[in-house]
């Protein structure tokens, strides 16, 4: 960045978009060679909490139906109470259907500051805060093409 770059955007840490230069934490991208930018949606991967739920709902089905011979397994004593096999693989079932559950519960997208360089595309800011990457995003689209102008509809 030189003196007589226009700050366009800062964060005040880590990313300054100028009228020239978009700059990330130790990296600079000159704009003109940036061919496009966008928001990129980075959606996590929900399969394995879906295979847990589904695990531990086939557990509790197995357990519930008394589909294991009580005869696999010895009895578990917890207390002077004596716990089955079918008891037991209802209560993993549903603890593993649980953590399934809450798991997919956790999960949220990630946002990215996505742009095209003769290198190649890549993520250069990564947040889970959407807003934050729109408005890189937007100071960006003004850097590259100018302050939106306002159109009045004229009466022909």
């Amino acid at each position: 960045m030189t003196r007589e770059d226009k700050v366009i955007y800062t964060d005040g840490d880590k990313v300054t978009v100028t009228d020239s230069v978009f700059h990330v934490r130790k990296q600079d991208y000159k704009l003109n060679g940036i061919i496009k930018h966008g928001l990129y949606v980075m959606r996590p991967s929900r399969l394995p909490a879906i295979l847990l739920v589904l695990i531990g709902l086939v557990l509790m089905a197995a357990g519930f139906a008394e589909w294991i011979p009580a005869n696999t397994v010895n009895d578990i004593y917890v207390g002077g109470t004596a716990i089955g096999i079918n008891t037991m693989a209802l209560a993993v079932g549903g603890i593993i259907a649980l953590i399934g559950v809450i798991t997919i519960g956790l999960l949220r997208d990630k946002y990215a500051v996505r742009i095209a360089t003769a290198e190649g595309e890549r993520n250069v800011v990564v947040s889970s805060r959407k807003e934050y990457i729109a408005q890189i995003v937007d100071a960006l689209t003004v850097s590259h093409y100018g302050p939106p102008t306002s159109i009045t509809a004229v009466k022909v």
